[in-house]
């Protein structure tokens, strides 16, 4: 004769022995007879359970464990669905996309060590969106596996050794193709923050040209599949200013680089190093209005003077060995970008006394042993507190239907999107002005507008 806890186990190990109708109701087939079902149920918020079987009103007046071998089944059952516990995250109060306050829950989204986490979707765009802080809501994986991700690809490995090794690591199996997403991502949601600060640099600028091979570019006469990356560093602080990519080596693209660069510089630099290129002279003398000493060198014969950015150029081909060139121009421009980072914010540097170039240029971030995840983490901080400053939803309510709110980098506008009731559209401009909105007449593109401070 089998014991209590065989009898369980049988019924566990059924696929369709136990069928769960709601929180505290259930079906258990009979081990006798597959055609007799029990109900077995649960008192609310009490440990009180009922049963069906004979074996349950048997033990009801004469045993002190009154539960039957079904509820045993059951409470095990409910255990293990109790451990798929939901991640306690703040109730949205507007849609991300547009800004409508009419929010619904929709579903969850399984993650890490089965925990749900809970899904919205807007009823006026359909957006379908996870409210998170730190813009991991809508990824699966942790957010120290991203970070970990994107530093081992700046530390020299390719996609598919990256996946192998948190794969290996962590027991976690992601594509190639998730990496390169992440970094895609990620990238410029870190760019967008770290350039709204502005690094105290010296009077002297090195600038100079290396090539990338990129694969699925076009191809160049007696170079073959590649592009140009410009650079420009300042040598005192080790800061790299500016990257750009052209696809030739001609006046406009050395005025271009040399352009983005001014927009980081307080004051105007008294020196610019660069190799003997031609074009560097002519693009010098048109931005600067010859008031800037131009220093042209050989790095052999004069024995590496634009030391500074030769190095950094080092360090990108050092990386690009493994991975035999990148796979087209948006590839080749995200990773640029992102070395740019790595450069700036997260690798330390031995001749700045184990420091990085953005502490060393007065932007000091403190930045924990992972500096990708709070560097992502202080971006998207940032950019929600700068959309909170300005959201005038929940003071618009119900009328936030009858208009289009449009928040751009530089500015947030307000656009009549159908016709409105003279009584309601006074109630719009009143909210608005108190907002410190400005009414903008241009014919029928006419808005309310007004301008964002930009963060940092």
């Amino acid at each position: 004769m089998k014991s209590k806890q065989q009898n369980v186990l049988q019924i566990i190990s059924d696929i369709n022995g136990v069928t769960k109708l709601s929180k505290n109701h259930f079906l258990v087939k009979s081990q006798q007879s597959q055609e007799i079902i029990y109900n077995v149920k649960q008192i609310p918020k009490t440990n009180i359970w009922t049963c069906q079987c004979k074996d349950f009103h048997y033990r009801l007046p004469r045993k002190e464990d009154k539960r039957c071998k079904h509820i045993v089944s059951c409470i095990i059952l409910k255990d293990t669905i109790q451990q798929n516990k939901i991640e306690i995250t703040p109730q949205p109060k507007i849609c991300p996309r547009c800004y409508c306050t009419t929010i619904r829950k929709n579903g969850f989204r399984l993650i890490k060590n089965d925990v749900r986490r809970q899904k919205y979707s807007c009823k006026q765009c359909h957006y379908q969106f996870i409210q998170n802080e730190n813009r991991f809501g809508n990824i699966h994986s942790d957010p120290k596996i991203i970070s970990e991700s994107l530093n081992l690809v700046m530390s020299g490995m390719s996609y598919r050794n990256v996946t192998r090794h948190i794969k290996l690591s962590h027991g976690i199996s992601i594509t190639h193709v998730t990496i390169l997403n992440w970094i895609k991502k990620f990238t410029y949601i870190i760019k967008e923050y770290v350039e709204s600060f502005y690094p105290v640099l010296g009077d002297v600028v090195s600038l100079d040209e290396m090539v990338l091979n990129v694969k699925g570019t076009k191809e160049m006469k007696h170079k073959g599949f590649c592009v140009w990356l410009w650079s420009t560093i300042d040598p005192k602080t080790r800061f790299l200013m500016s990257v750009e990519i052209s696809k030739k080596r001609e006046i406009l693209d050395a005025k271009k680089i040399i352009s983005s660069s001014k927009k980081l510089m307080t004051q105007k630099p008294n020196y610019i190093i660069t190799d003997s290129l031609s074009a560097y002279e002519q693009a010098i003398r048109e931005e600067f209005n010859n008031r800037v000493a131009h220093i042209k060198t050989k790095s052999i014969t004069d024995g590496f003077v634009n030391r500074s950015i030769e190095r950094y150029h080092n360090e990108i081909r050092e990386k690009l060995k493994a991975r035999r060139g990148l796979g087209n121009d948006e590839t080749a421009k995200t990773f640029v970008e992102l070395h740019k980072i790595h450069h700036n914010f997260v690798r330390p540097h031995m001749g700045l006394d184990g420091k990085t170039p953005a502490v060393i240029a007065n932007i000091d971030l403190n930045l924990g042993d992972n500096p990708y995840l709070d560097l992502i983490k202080q971006a998207m901080a940032k950019k929600n507190s700068a959309r909170k400053e300005y959201d005038i939803v929940p003071q618009l309510a119900k009328r936030v239907k009858l208009v289009d709110i449009i928040n751009e980098k530089d500015c947030v506008r307000v656009v009549q999107k159908q016709w409105i009731e003279k009584h309601i559209w006074r109630e719009i401009n009143d909210i608005l002005h108190l907002n410190h909105f400005v009414w903008l007449e241009n014919g029928t593109d006419s808005c309310w507008i007004k301008e964002i401070k930009q963060y940092g």
